[in-house]
C-alpha cells in the first residue's frame, strides 16, 4: 500500500519530468492537469514561473476548484510570537513563517474563519480581513459601520450553486439592548468582495451562538452552535444564496456548557462533523451529519469514540485553549489541543491522529503556561490557489 509519503515523492518525480523537459507542452494539457491538481499547492507556487503556460492554468478558477477537491486539510496556528505554524498531519510536515507585515503592526487577531483556503481574520478592533497563507495576500475590508459585535457572529461563505459569484462576509449584532430572554433585532452587515459592495438590514433572532465554539464554512454556507433563547441547543446555518438564517436539528445529545468541550467541523465536503469531549467523563465523541437533499435538515450517526488513556489528557483549565478537530479523507480523526506538562509550568500543543486502530500523537509546540491567546490552539484549513481579490 503506498503511504502519503510515497504518493507524494511520485508526484515530485513526474512534476520533475515535466521540468526537464525543453519543451512544456509535450503532453496533452489534460494529462498536465490531471498530474499537477494533485500537487501541493506551495509546489505549485514555485512552478508558476515554470512556463506561460502553467502560469495561466494556475490562475483560471477551473483549475483552481479541481484541486481545491484534492488538497489535504491542515492546521494552521499563530503562537504569541506572531509567527505561523502549518502542519499537515497526513504527512507530519510542519513549515513556520513570519506573520505577515500588515497585521504585525494591528491588534491580534482575535478569531479567524475558513472557506477555500481564505481566512477572514477578526481583529481586537472589530477590524476585518481576508488572508490566504500560500500566496501571502491580505485584503482588508472597509467596514461602514464599527459597532462592537462578538467576534463569532461573522462568517465567509458564497452562493451555494457557484463560487463564480464571489465570496461574502457575514456579520451580525448591534442590537441596542440584546438579552437571552426574548427576541432581538439585530443589524445584518453583508459584503461581496467581488463588488466592494455592503449591504444592510434588519432581523429578528430569538437564538444566540454559543461561546466560544466558533462558526464552519461549508459548501458556501455558515453553520454554528446555537441556543435558543429560552432552551435548547442546535446547530443554527445562514444561507448566503436567500441571505437568511436556517437552523438546522438540535445537537445529538445533551450538551453542558460546564462538562461539555465542543467543536464543530466540515466532513466530506457538504457535511458537519461535531466533537464532544466530556470532562467528567474524558471520552471524545465524534458525530457526523447526513444531509437531506433540501439541505434544511439533518440527521445524525456516531462516527467514533475514544476514551482514557487515548485521547489527549483534559485538564480543567480556564489558562489553555479548547481543542479543535476534523476528519481526513482516509476517515481518520484528527485533533489538535493544548495539554498541560507534567511540571504544571508548561503547555505543549499537540496533535493526535485516530483512525484504523492506530494513534499517533505529535508535539508541535511548547510555551510557557499562561494565557492561551486567542481561545484556539489552531484552525483547520486548506491552503489554496483562491486569491483574496475573487
Amino acid at each position: 500500500m503506498v503511504g502519503p509519503r510515497q504518493l507524494i515523492s511520485k508526484q515530485y518525480q513526474i512534476v520533475s519530468l515535466l521540468m526537464d523537459s525543453n519543451d512544456c507542452s509535450f503532453l496533452p494539457l489534460e494529462l498536465c492537469e490531471e498530474i499537477l491538481r494533485r500537487v501541493p499547492t506551495k509546489s505549485l507556487i514555485r512552478f508558476k514561473l515554470t512556463c506561460k503556460r502553467w502560469l495561466a492554468l494556475f490562475s483560471d478558477k477551473r483549475f483552481i476548484n479541481k484541486h481545491l477537491a484534492l488538497i489535504e486539510e491542515h492546521f494552521i496556528r499563530i503562537n504569541n510570537e506572531r509567527k505561523v505554524t502549518s502542519i499537515s498531519p497526513v504527512t507530519r510536515a510542519c513549515s513556520s513563517f513570519a506573520l505577515p507585515y500588515e497585521f504585525q503592526v494591528k491588534p491580534d487577531i482575535y478569531t479567524m474563519i475558513h472557506c477555500d483556503g481564505l481566512l477572514l481574520c477578526i481583529l481586537e478592533s472589530s477590524a476585518m480581513a481576508v488572508w490566504n497563507p500560500c500566496l501571502n495576500q491580505v485584503r482588508w475590508i472597509k467596514l461602514e459601520s464599527y459597532y462592537s459585535i462578538n467576534c463569532f457572529n461573522a462568517g465567509i461563505g458564497y452562493n451555494g450553486l457557484s463560487r463564480d459569484s464571489g465570496y461574502k462576509i457575514l456579520r451580525f449584532g448591534g442590537s441596542a439592548s440584546f438579552s437571552y430572554e426574548d427576541t432581538n433585532t439585530v443589524v445584518v452587515d453583508i459584503y461581496e468582495l467581488k463588488s466592494n459592495f455592503w449591504k444592510h438590514y434588519e432581523v429578528s433572532l430569538d437564538w444566540h451562538v454559543v461561546k466560544p465554539c466558533r462558526g464552519v464554512s461549508l459548501m458556501g454556507n455558515m453553520y454554528w452552535i446555537a441556543k435558543w433563547n429560552q432552551y435548547g441547543f442546535f446547530i443554527q446555518s445562514f444561507n448566503f444564496s436567500t441571505e437568511t438564517f436556517e437552523p438546522l436539528a438540535y445537537l445529538p445529545f445533551d450538551y453542558d456548557a460546564y462538562d461539555d468541550v465542543v467543536n464543530l467541523s466540515a466532513f466530506r465536503g457538504n457535511n458537519l462533523s461535531l466533537s464532544q469531549h466530556n470532562k467528567v467523563t474524558e471520552k471524545i465523541d465524534v458525530w457526523v451529519t447526513n444531509m437531506v437533499k433540501n439541505g434544511l435538515t439533518i440527521s445524525w450517526t456516531k462516527f467514533f469514540s475514544v476514551t482514557r488513556p487515548d485521547c489527549p489528557v483534559f485538564r480543567d483549565c480556564d489558562d489553555i485553549a479548547t481543542q479543535v478537530h476534523f476528519i481526513d479523507k482516509n476517515k481518520r480523526v484528527v485533533v489538535c489541543c493544548e495539554e498541560v506538562a507534567v511540571n504544571e509550568k508548561y503547555v505543549s500543543v499537540n496533535i493526535y491522529l485516530f483512525g484504523d486502530g492506530e494513534k499517533k500523537k505529535q508535539e508541535i509546540e511548547l510555551h510557557k503556561r499562561g494565557f492561551s491567546w486567542p481561545y484556539t490552539p489552531g484552525y483547520a484549513y486548506l491552503p489554496s490557489l483562491v486569491p483574496v481579490l475573487t
